[in-house]
């Protein structure tokens, strides 16, 4: 598929660059040359606007699996559903063929037939406890066929959810693999391998973090300098919101796969409350999130090209802090 405006920009973007890689014709003049600094800044814009795009894909997925969930649910329900409608439809059957057998010629003919008074009442209690039977029945089975029609046309209405869904995911999965492709040049002729951030900092764990976040800071110290993967959740690699779910997992903890949906599913906590093992959320609309170590400090898959690594929660826009669990 056609690459998206943003992938259009990136593109563009790497016209300065491969001049200054002297993949250009010899035309190129040294002033069209753009400074180590802004292609680190145009790198920076570049592989942000990736990671939106990733947590736009990770949000379509979970929304696809909620789907997926409840289509299964459903599923089990129906047939029972099926079921039981059959059964009382062949009771409603049995119920009509019964008051004939019991009136043998038809309730009015069975009434006027009868020449006592008495008979005539004791037919006249039968056929109110008859029909009594049948109108129970009667409502019983509108229900049933009430709840299998509702839940057909929940299944229909779920699968054109599900179809659509997945045709979003379709979408942004080329589109991140494009905006990859457009980067990866970028970053190979920029850096060579390398990181734009520097060397990783090296911290200490600290000694003694008691219960949940305990194991959250373990694990997520253990994971540091394992790649950036777009979708990932490990056990190998991480995007942030990936990275932040595998953390609290390890503790018992369970999160959804993207930053905004991680944030709605937490309790929210105030900068001064802050503790080792809560999550620190960024930009608005929400899309990065790492795993707070102390000292302003946390652990983090920084965007596409570069590894888990420790970098201070200043360095980009907060927009706040969670505590799951």
């Amino acid at each position: 598929m056609s690459f998206t405006l943003t992938a259009r920009k990136i593109i563009v973007a790497l016209v300065p660059v491969l001049l200054l890689a002297g993949l250009a014709p010899e035309s190129a003049h040294g002033a069209d040359r753009p400074s180590a600094a802004e292609l680190d800044k145009r790198i920076g814009a570049a592989a942000r606007q990736l990671e939106v795009l990733v947590e736009r894909y990770n949000d379509s997925r979970e929304d696809l699996h909620a789907t997926r969930m409840q289509t299964k649910h459903l599923g089990g329900q129906l047939g029972p559903m099926t079921r039981d409608l059959e059964r009382r439809q062949k009771l409603m059957g049995g119920l009509v063929s019964r008051t004939y057998q019991r009136t043998r010629s038809g309730p009015t003919i069975a009434l006027f037939a009868a020449d006592e008074p008495h008979l005539f009442v004791d037919k006249l209690l039968v056929l109110h406890q008859l029909a009594t039977e049948e109108q129970r029945a009667v409502t019983e089975l509108h229900a049933a066929r009430t709840r299998v029609y509702k839940a057909r046309k929940m299944l229909n209405a779920l699968a054109d959810q599900q179809r659509r869904q997945q045709l979003r995911l379709r979408v942004g999965q080329a589109t991140v693999e494009g905006e990859i492709a457009a980067l990866k040049q970028m970053r190979a002729i920029a850096y060579a391998g390398g990181s734009r951030f520097g060397p990783d900092e090296r911290i200490p764990m600290p000694e003694f973090v008691p219960g949940r976040p305990g194991k959250v800071l373990a694990f997520a110290f253990g994971q540091l300098g394992k790649p950036y993967r777009w979708g990932a959740a490990g056990p190998n690699s991480y995007d942030c919101s990936g990275l932040a779910l595998a953390a609290w997992n390890a503790a018992g903890v369970g999160l959804p796969h993207n930053a905004a949906r991680q944030y709605r599913a937490v309790a929210h906590v105030s900068r001064s409350e802050l503790r080792p093992g809560d999550l620190v959320f960024f930009y608005g609309p929400i899309s990065h999130v790492g795993v707070y170590i102390g000292s302003d400090k946390m652990i983090h898959a920084p965007e596409y090209g570069e590894n888990v690594r420790v970098s201070s929660i200043d360095t980009q826009p907060i927009h706040g802090f969670g505590r799951p669990g």
